[in-house]
Parts: C-alpha cells; sequence; structure tokens
C-alpha cells in the first residue's frame, strides 16, 4: 500500500496562515471579527502545495515511481521550499503585529481585559522569534551543508517542541487567556457625538455669557455655571481651558472687562462713575476691577476713559 508518512497534508503552509487569523479572529467590530474575505486567499500556497504532494503521493502508493519523494529531495526542493513558506509566516507575522498596533488605542482595556491583550502580544513576538529561528536554521544549514546532521535536526526539533508545549501549557492552565474577544470603539461614533456635544455646550455658553451675561454676578463659581449648562464643573473647566486656552477665573474676567470698556464707549458714559461700572460688570471690588482691566488692557480705566473721550472729541 505504500508509505503513509507522506500523506499530502500542507501543514507548514498553514502555520502562518492559522497565527495570522488567530490575532485577527481576537478583535471584533460589531461582534464580527475583523477580517475579509479576500484574506481568504491567504490559504492558496496550501492548496496548491496540497495538489502537488497529492500528485506524489499517488505516484507512490501506485507504484508508478515509489522513490518520486527521494528523486525530489535530490533536487533540493525540500530545502527551498522550507524557506519559501517561512518567509511567508514571516510576513504574515509582521502583518499581524502591525495590525495589533494598529487597533490596540481603539480597544477599551482595563482589568483582566489589558492581561489577555498583554498575553496576544506576546504571543505574537514569540511567534516571531518562533519563525526568525526556523528561517535563521535554513540559512545556516544550507551555508555550512550541515541538512541531514543529527546534531542540527535535534537541536531545531528540541525548540519547535519547547514552542508547542508552551502553547499547550498555556491552554490547559490559562485557558481564558487564548480566546478573548475584544471590541473596537466606533471611532466615527464616537467623534461624532463628542463633537456634537461639544457645540451644544459651545453654544450653551456663548448664550450664557453673551446674553444672559452671567458673569454680572460678581459671585459666580464654576459649579454655578456647570449646573446651569448641564455638565459638571470639571467638564467645563477642562472645555473652557481647551477652546479658549484660559482658566474660568480669566475667561469670566475677560466677558466683565469688555462689559466695562462696552460702558464706557457708551454715549452715556458721563451718567457712570467707575465704582458703577465695575459693579455693573460683575467685579466685587475696586482694586480687583483695577488690576484686571490695566493688565487686559494696558490702562486703567481712567486712562482708558479719557483716551475714548478725547477721540470722541
Amino acid at each position: 500500500m505504500g508509505d503513509f508518512t507522506s500523506l499530502p497534508i500542507p501543514y507548514k503552509y498553514l502555520i502562518g496562515v492559522g497565527f495570522f487569523f488567530y490575532i485577527k479572529s481576537n478583535i471584533t467590530d460589531q461582534e464580527r471579527p475583523l477580517y475579509s474575505s479576500k484574506e481568504y486567499l491567504l490559504f492558496i500556497p496550501a492548496i496548491l502545495y496540497s495538489i502537488l504532494r497529492t500528485y506524489w503521493f499517488i505516484l507512490k502508493v501506485t507504484g508508478i515511481n515509489s522513490h518520486i519523494i527521494f528523486e525530489v529531495y535530490q533536487t533540493r526542493f525540500f530545502t527551498y521550499n522550507e524557506f519559501v513558506y517561512l518567509s511567508f509566516d514571516l510576513l504574515l507575522t509582521i502583518f499581524a503585529i502591525r495590525w495589533l498596533k494598529k487597533h490596540g488605542p481603539r480597544i477599551n482595556l482595563s482589568g483582566q481585559k489589558l492581561k489577555n491583550w498583554h498575553w496576544l502580544q506576546r504571543f505574537s513576538w514569540v511567534f516571531l522569534g518562533f519563525t526568525l529561528c526556523n528561517l535563521l536554521h535554513q540559512v545556516l544549514t544550507v551555508v555550512f551543508q550541515v541538512q541531514d546532521s543529527a546534531l542540527v535536526y535535534a537541536i531545531v526539533l528540541l525548540l519547535n517542541s519547547v514552542f508547542i508545549y508552551w502553547i499547550g501549557f498555556i491552554g490547559f492552565s490559562k485557558s481564558d487567556l487564548l480566546f478573548k474577544k475584544f471590541n473596537i470603539k466606533k471611532e466615527k461614533q464616537i467623534t461624532d457625538t463628542s463633537q456634537t456635544k461639544e457645540m451644544l455646550l459651545y453654544t450653551k455658553l456663548q448664550k450664557a455669557m453673551e446674553v444672559d451675561e452671567v458673569f454680572t454676578n460678581p459671585h459666580l463659581k464654576i459649579e454655578q455655571l456647570a449646573a446651569q449648562l448641564e455638565v459638571s464643573s470639571k467638564e467645563l473647566s477642562r472645555f473652557i481651558n481647551e477652546t479658549h486656552h484660559v482658566n474660568f477665573s480669566e475667561y469670566v474676567t475677560h466677558y466683565r472687562i469688555e462689559k466695562v470698556k462696552t460702558l464706557l464707549e457708551s454715549p452715556d458714559e458721563e451718567k457712570y462713575t467707575l465704582v458703577f461700572i465695575a459693579e455693573k460688570s460683575g467685579f466685587s471690588s475696586k482694586s480687583s476691577f483695577n488690576a484686571s482691566f490695566k493688565k487686559l488692557t494696558g490702562l486703567t480705566p481712567r486712562q482708558y476713559r479719557q483716551k475714548f473721550s478725547s477721540k470722541k472729541v
């Protein structure tokens, strides 16, 4: 019946493909793995090699050419084949690691999920090292012509066995690490929601300051304004800082100074004392009013009034 050790099973071309799909299957979007139908083309090398081995197997078991495997071996086909499949595996591993780096920031990682993610990264790098070692072995065996060395074969077998048993140990002792799904955040949805929320806050804040003139309250606190805008004080503080590049106190002072300038430039400004204008604009004391006004305009309120009055004349 022939030697069944030469059964046409293309397992070598399935190792890298299996790793690639394993990595991708761990990250899902709307409960579906993030790989496309085109990526199933990665099975083509395994299919082609399987067809070739099936042809040899038929020749061998039917007796048409019982020495076909040895004849192919003499052509060094199997040596070149090792380079091909290992290079193929190496490329797939690099793509998988780059893919992990790309999608990592899009995943909420905390607690147990963080441990699972670290395992996925560690496993990827170990697989990369495993593939590089096997590729290096092929290079050395060709350079030093030790393809038939029992010692070299034993070392490679040992390294491969350690890798396989390590995976097996993880599978038995920490199986929860092996099959953990990570759902990516919907970036567009999050961005759109965030932008809509910020636009709404911007509109409400602008109305509160420019229409309602809440800054004219000398005792205005960020907690009060935040409650009026239906946001937390921390969120409002962050928004003002990121949007206007000032803190809450500076932001309110700016509006108060603009109110002062409006009153000083009004046709009826002579009817108002500076103290009245300060109070009307939300300043609680004359000293803070004078200091803030000069800091932002470079002039004292009195100098600003005189300068503006001279322009009217």
